[in-house]
């Protein structure tokens, strides 16, 4: 299914992500994406390489240039503001954290209605659902790795419009990729994000 992507605003998710996380004492200049970071890619970015089971539902974010020109990392902790005004509606665990699900109040004529997904959090408010955010509220930390992980820390983004038929209980990352009724979408084309691809 395809949908008028100018029916989505632009979210102002990196000034927030900036503003919240202090980066004013090195700067931030841009994100890098290494392969395996982007959306649809195939192949995995972390210690072990090789393919992902299914192709990449979003974007991770992970590391940064610096005003200097140094290339950084998020850490455990770095604080996740929300892309746009909604409800949380779903909060599940993943295999790094727990993913958060966000129903905003965009919808199409066909009955679908967008969502984001923050992957690999440490939620705040745990189990706290059904509760209204704001756009650039901070809903969660990204979740702390064991020093034995082959990933670094990092936040997962994925957008997706729902179709209203399917309930929000049994959104996981299986039906994400299987279900008929959600259709995927670029983060990258809806946040006011500068970002290089070496």
């Amino acid at each position: 299914m395809k949908h008028e992507e100018s029916t989505i605003p632009e979210s102002t998710f990196n000034t927030f992500f900036a503003k919240h996380n202090d980066f004013h004492t090195h700067g931030f200049k841009e994100w890098i994406f290494y392969p395996g970071m982007l959306f649809h890619d195939t192949e995995a970015w972390w210690a072990d390489k090789g393919l992902r089971p299914t192709p990449h539902e979003g974007i991770d974010l992970c590391f940064y240039r610096d005003n200097r020109g140094q290339v950084r990392r998020i850490d455990n902790g770095t604080k996740i503001p929300v892309m746009y005004t909604g409800d949380i509606v779903h909060i599940h665990d993943d295999f790094l954290g727990k993913s958060i699900y966000v129903k905003h109040s965009t919808n199409d004529k066909d009955g679908n209605t967008l969502h984001t997904i923050y992957g690999h959090t440490t939620p705040r408010n745990c189990d706290n659902t059904e509760k209204r955010v704001r756009e650039g509220d901070i809903i969660a930390e990204v979740a702390a790795l064991s020093e034995n992980s082959k990933i670094f820390p990092h936040i997962h983004i994925t957008m997706a419009w729902i179709h209203k038929s399917l309930p929000c209980k049994k959104l996981n990352w299986d039906t994400i990729w299987n279900s008929h009724l959600v259709t995927l979408c670029n983060p990258l084309e809806h946040i006011d994000i500068k970002f290089e691809v070496p």
